[in-house]
Order: structure tokens, then C-alpha cells, then sequence
């Protein structure tokens, strides 16, 4: 009697990715797919010269929409993370504008306490410095529109007096 032969069993066995049952995982050690409608696996896809302005404009006046929510630094941190890998352009415009939100949130805080001190040494007649915190903001307005004509430009941008804790 002649013998059937047997098909091979083991790894050679395994369907390819595309044959195999929808939602299953590839099989271990086989290269990532591309999801459709995305970037490649494992890399960002780079951003056009106009995507870049657009976004590095983005990020200089985010703060605005996310001062809605009283957390103004939420706009350019969303800008920073989501961007960042994309490109250098918005990464630099994101990191800037997260900067200046963040050292103004210090500046804020340290002015309210000096003030507030102040207020009580005097027995209140210092109330009117109270005033004085607009400052700060309308300053950080004029150098956020700065920085967005800057980016929308395609210039680099850098803000004055500010703490770089992220890069």
C-alpha cells in the first residue's frame, strides 16, 4: 500500500496574515501591517510645509479655546503630544507655547501671593494691586500673536522671560 503523504506541521503551517480569521494577531516574529487609512507602522508621516505653519499657529494661540475650560495650557500640551514625532516645525512652535503657559502660570502665582501678602500688611489698601495680575496675560497675548505670525511665517519663534522645561 502506497502511503498519503501527510502535510507539514509546525511553523511553515501558519496562514498568512491577510488569510487569516479578521481580528486574530499576526503570527509571532511577522512585521507589523499597515492599517488602512494611517501612517506606516513604526514611523510618523511627515506634515507639508503649509500643515506645518498651520499647526505652529495652532499652537501659539490654543490656549485662547482652552482657557475655556480654565486650563490654558491644555491646548498647546494636546498640539505637543499628538504632533510632536510629525515634525520639528511644530514641535519647537508646541514646546515654546506650552513654555510660555506654563512660566505664566508661575508668574500668576507667585504675583498673587506678593500681592496678597501686600494687601495685608497695609490692612487692605493694597487691594488695587490686585489689578496688576492682568498684566502678565495681556503681555503673554501680545507675544502669542507674535509667535503665530512668526509660525505662520515659517519662522522659529522664541518667547522672552520664560522657564524651557520642555523641549
Amino acid at each position: 500500500m502506497s502511503e498519503q503523504p501527510q502535510p507539514p506541521t509546525g511553523p511553515a503551517q501558519e496562514q498568512p496574515y491577510a488569510q487569516q480569521p479578521y481580528g486574530s494577531p499576526p503570527p509571532y516574529g511577522s512585521p507589523p501591517q499597515q492599517q488602512y487609512g494611517g501612517p506606516p507602522v513604526g514611523r510618523a508621516r511627515p506634515m507639508s510645509p503649509q500643515d506645518e505653519r498651520t499647526w505652529g499657529l495652532v499652537a501659539h494661540l490654543s490656549w485662547l479655546a482652552a482657557s475655556l475650560v480654565v486650563l490654558p495650557f491644555l491646548g498647546p500640551l494636546v498640539v505637543f503630544l499628538v504632533l510632536k514625532d510629525r515634525s520639528r516645525f511644530v514641535r519647537g512652535h508646541a514646546a515654546e507655547a506650552l513654555n510660555m503657559n506654563i512660566s505664566l502660570i508661575a508668574y500668576e502665582v507667585a504675583l498673587f501671593v506678593v500681592v496678597t501678602v501686600l494687601t495685608i500688611v497695609t490692612l487692605g489698601f493694597g487691594a488695587f494691586l490686585y489689578g496688576v495680575l492682568a498684566v502678565p496675560g495681556v503681555v503673554f497675548l501680545v507675544f502669542s500673536i507674535l509667535g503665530a505670525v512668526a509660525a505662520s511665517q515659517g519662522r522659529a519663534y522664541r518667547y522672552p522671560l520664560i522657564f524651557r522645561l520642555v523641549r
